[in-house]
């Protein structure tokens, strides 16, 4: 997550999960190697399994979870635009900038721990907006909420 843009009328924000991405390829070329080991040694049916499991559950999480996820709040064009990138297409969705209240980190507390994520709070009608669909460690979340909640202070 960061700031890859910021000016008086314009601010964009981006979070590109590489780590994510760049583990999911190493886990499927892993075990694509140990499968093709084992097809090798004549094994057929654990070399077949582990090629469709072991790739296919990883290329699988990948697509599926590793997503780019743009924000780009526009005072000229008065738009809150959302763009999410992944292998699966594009989706955008245009909003009111006028609708945006303020950005917020949003809490998730389980048995691991807690992690954050940064949620944009509309209204008229009431919504949250959550930047990523995921919850992180760290302090990314609040500084994105901050960097938005300065922009919007700042041009209000």
């Amino acid at each position: 997550m960061k700031v890859i843009h910021r000016t008086d009328s314009l601010l964009m924000i981006e979070d590109q999960p590489w780590l994510i991405g760049i583990l999911m390829i190493v886990m499927a070329l892993t075990f694509a190697f140990g499968s093709m080991a084992l097809l090798a040694s004549g094994e057929l049916f654990g070399g077949l399994m582990m090629l469709l499991i072991g790739v296919g559950v990883p290329v699988l999480i990948g697509a599926l979870m590793v997503q780019r996820v743009r924000l780009t709040f526009d005072h000229a064009a008065g738009t809150l635009t959302r763009t999410r990138r992944s292998v699966l297409g594009l989706s955008r969705t245009t909003r009111a900038l006028d609708r945006l209240d303020r950005a917020r980190v949003g809490v998730s507390t389980d048995s691991d721990g807690t992690t954050y994520r940064m949620e944009l709070v509309l209204r008229d009608p009431p919504e949250t907006v959550p930047f990523t669909t995921y919850y992180t460690s760290g302090g990314r979340p609040e500084a994105m909420a901050q960097a938005v909640n300065d922009w919007l202070d700042a041009s209000r």
